[in-house]
Formats: C-alpha cells, sequence, structure tokens
C-alpha cells in the first residue's frame, strides 16, 4: 500500500506549485478533507491557503459540523469560507446531482472572490474505482474506465493516487478530528451501495483490487490521449460555420466506426465527457445504414445530416429561455446556471459573466432571464442614449451562433445586463451605492 505522509503527498501535488500559490481547500469536515486540510498546512508559508464549506442544510447536524469547521479553521489560521444554500432543489435531478452542482458553483464563486489559482478536493483511489464501477453499470465504453482525472482546468485532486486505508491510517496516526456523515451508510443511494455493497466486500477479498482498477484507469487514460492527439488532428481539417462543421468523406473513409463517434465528440468539445453505450451504438448504426439526406439527432442541441460527400454537424436548435428571478440563489436552465448574491464590495474583475450591480436600483421590479429579441433596446454602461442590442451585437462582432442564443437579464422588461457582454447604465455602481448584487452566469462543469 502507498504511504500517506507530507513528502508522498508533495511529489503529487508539486507539479501545480512552481511558483507562489493561493490554494483554496474544500472542506466537508468528514476524513477524506480534513486529511487533505492537514497536508496542506505544511505547504505554508510558500503558499495561501483558504477553505470552503458548504452548508447544503439538508440534515439536523448541518450547522453543528459547520460550527466546528470554523473553530478549527480559526485553530489553524486559515481563512474559512462559508457558503449556506437555500435554493430548493428541483424534482428533475436528484437529490446528490443538485447538491454537487450548486457545491461547485460555490467552489467556483470563492475561488474567483479570493482570486486562488486552484481548488483542491479530496478524491482519492476509492472514489475513482467507485465512479469506474457505476460508468460501467451504465454501459460505458473505454471513456468509462478513465474515472476520477487528478485534474479538471482548475480542480486538482492530490489524494487520487491514495487509497481510503491510507488516509484511514494518516487520520489515526495524526489524532485527527472528523466528522461522520451518516448519509454515507444509505445504500439507496447508488455510490454509497457500490461502496458498501460492492467494493468493500470485493477488496477484502483482494488485496490489491484498488491497485488493479488504477492501473486499468492509467492505460485507458493514455490509450484515450492517443486517441484524441489523433482526433484532434483530423478536426482541424474540418470546414466550419458558426453553428455547423462540414466534415467531408474522404477524412472519415479511414476511420473505425467509434473513432468516427470520437470525431463528433471532439467537434462537439465532448472529449471529456462519457457517453453511454447506446449513444455510440446508435450513432455507429445510423452512420453505417444513411442515405442522402437521412439526419440523425445527437441530443437536443445537435443534429447530423449525411449529404451527398460529406457530413454535416448541425447545432440548429435554440432552446427558449424565460425565467422568473425572484431573489438570490442559483437559477438552472439548459446546462448553465445564473446565481445571484449579495455581496458587501465591488470587486473589479475581468471575467465578463461576472457582473456588480446596485441592488436598490432594481430590488422592487420584476426580474425576468431571457433571450434577446428583435427590436429589444438598451443603455450600454458608458453611452448616454439607447442603442439596440442587434447593433450592438454587431458592433461587438458576436458570431451568429453566440447572437442567436445571447441572454438578456430585465428589469421591469428594461434590460439591465446583456449577459457576458455589457451591464446597462441604469445599474452601475456609484459613489451613493449601498447595496451590491453579484451576477454569475455559469456553464455546467463538466465543462466546469
Amino acid at each position: 500500500m502507498k504511504s500517506l505522509n507530507f513528502f508522498s503527498f508533495y511529489n503529487k501535488i508539486s507539479e501545480f506549485l512552481s511558483t507562489e500559490k493561493r490554494l483554496l481547500i474544500a472542506i466537508s469536515g468528514g476524513m477524506d478533507s480534513m486529511t487533505l486540510l492537514h497536508l496542506c498546512l505544511g505547504l505554508r508559508p510558500n503558499h495561501k491557503l483558504f477553505g470552503v464549506h458548504v452548508n447544503h442544510g439538508l440534515r439536523s447536524k448541518s450547522n453543528s459540523e459547520q460550527k466546528f469547521i470554523e473553530r478549527l479553521f480559526k485553530n489553524y489560521n486559515v481563512p474559512l469560507f462559508v457558503k449556506k444554500i437555500n435554493t430548493h432543489f428541483h424534482q428533475k435531478e436528484s437529490l446528490e446531482m443538485w447538491a454537487r452542482r450548486v457545491r461547485y458553483n460555490a467552489f467556483s464563486e470563492v475561488k474567483r472572490e479570493l482570486n486562488c489559482d486552484y481548488v483542491m478536493t479530496a478524491h482519492h483511489a476509492n472514489d475513482s474505482v467507485e465512479t469506474i464501477i457505476m460508468r460501467l453499470d451504465d454501459g460505458c465504453g473505454i471513456e468509462g474506465l478513465r474515472g476520477i482525472p487528478k485534474s479538471n482546468g482548475v480542480f486538482i485532486r492530490p489524494l487520487l493516487t491514495f487509497k481510503k486505508s491510507a488516509i484511514k491510517d494518516y487520520i489515526h496516526k495524526n489524532k485527527i478530528d472528523f466528522i461522520i456523515d451518516e448519509t454515507n451508510k444509505d445504500t439507496s443511494i447508488k455510490r454509497n451501495f457500490v461502496r458498501e455493497k460492492i467494493l468493500k466486500p470485493w477488496e477484502e477479498q483482494s488485496e490489491n483490487l484498488i491497485d488493479r482498477f488504477i492501473n486499468l484507469s492509467n492505460k485507458a487514460t493514455n490509450s484515450i490521449n492517443y486517441m484524441d492527439i489523433l482526433i484532434s488532428s483530423i478536426s482541424n481539417d474540418i470546414k466550419t460555420s458558426s453553428d455547423k462543421y462540414i466534415i467531408p468523406d474522404n477524412l472519415t473513409k479511414f476511420l473505425l466506426p467509434s473513432q468516427f463517434v470520437r470525431l463528433i465528440k471532439e467537434l462537439l468539445n465532448e472529449t471529456q465527457v462519457s457517453w453511454r453505450r447506446h449513444r455510440w451504438e446508435s450513432l455507429i448504426k445510423w452512420k453505417h445504414s444513411a442515405t442522402t439526406g437521412s439526419i440523425y439527432n445527437i441530443n437536443k442541441y445537435w443534429t447530423i445530416l449525411r449529404d451527398r460527400k460529406h457530413f454535416i454537424l448541425n447545432n440548429s436548435i435554440t432552446m427558449p429561455v424565460d425565467i422568473e428571478i425572484q431573489k438570490e440563489g442559483v437559477y438552472s436552465f439548459n446546462d448553465s446556471y445564473l446565481s445571484m448574491y449579495k455581496t458587501d464590495r465591488m470587486d473589479k474583475n475581468n471575467d465578463p459573466m461576472l457582473e456588480v450591480i446596485d441592488w436598490n436600483s432594481v430590488s422592487k421590479k420584476d426580474l425576468k432571464l431571457r433571450r434577446w429579441k428583435k427590436g429589444d433596446r438598451f443603455k450600454p454602461l458608458g453611452m448616454k442614449n439607447y442603442k439596440k442590442v442587434s447593433d450592438f451585437l454587431i458592433d461587438k462582432k458576436i458570431d451568429r451562433f453566440s447572437k442567436d442564443n445571447q441572454l438578456v437579464l430585465t428589469a421591469d422588461n428594461e434590460i439591465i445586463w446583456v449577459c457576458g457582454q455589457r451591464i446597462s447604465e441604469m445599474v452601475k455602481i456609484t459613489n451613493k451605492t449601498s447595496n451590491f448584487m453579484k451576477l454569475i452566469l455559469s456553464h455546467s462543469y463538466y465543462k466546469w
């Protein structure tokens, strides 16, 4: 078993720490995150540490657990930022998926607020194996065997190569207190079932089980990375417009059916997304039998057309957005989210998806998020007169597809934000502003 100590931990994280970094530690209070926190203390003073805890408010012990974490961080002299979630989850998604989504939204928000370089989570080798088993149950292909990646953008997982048993040994050796979440024993939740009913008994029968799974995961990752390099080079030769890709037959005739699917995933920017088996097989079957004029719906956004000498991948569906905004919180639509949070300061930033407005100017008005429409006008920040949104987007040289999907936030039907582009004069911060509201438009993490 790979021993877990500060030196083995630092060996895994050092590639991210070539210069002084600001590190945000995601902390639940459980055994895994408490181990991560304790190890990270050894990174001071060369690096700045911060903590973020999300209180979902789902259990009776949530507030007492928050206080435990607050006392701990105060003792360690590490700044802690707590996010209490008040948004109710939608019935269309599971409680686990809702909790994960709002948790990662909170992590990303605090990272931006503190200008941190990375968010560290405490995923370990057993977590990755659980993920692989669940993906196998879903009928995944080789992509599903990769497990959890050690990094995903700004999210890094320095404990990923260590087993749960190594974490337990570290906890006991260093006498670290931690929180026990009783819901982890609820085997009606799929991950808990895999952990308690499949992986633990299996690991007792096979001492090297986790190592063998991780070895398999590494081989799958290497194979897919090599394949992605080849597919990416092919995709560079594909003609594109604002909302379509034209794939000539001479680029695809030498591809295996599974490689053709990988090319489609590359063009859709879904190389890191695991497709279930039926999605692979149905697209392969369609390609094999498609005649000129045949159309296949890949998902709710994308279709593919078989033409005489090429395939045409087309994004022609504009999903409607019309959301009433009632108060601060997180609002989901399609694969994106609008977050609204009160803040006590005006932060300068270069993120076009994040704005701070004068809340008093709109607090008593009806807010709505929708797509822009013909005839829309607004008064762009810095301008005295109104301007048509269509002209504004043309001046900004927004491509056709992005233009068709442009969102606006309105207050009593007056546009206050052309989302991701510019706010209106009517909500700008002045020296009289006393209440600030932060607006964040974010997309699905998995791209996130």
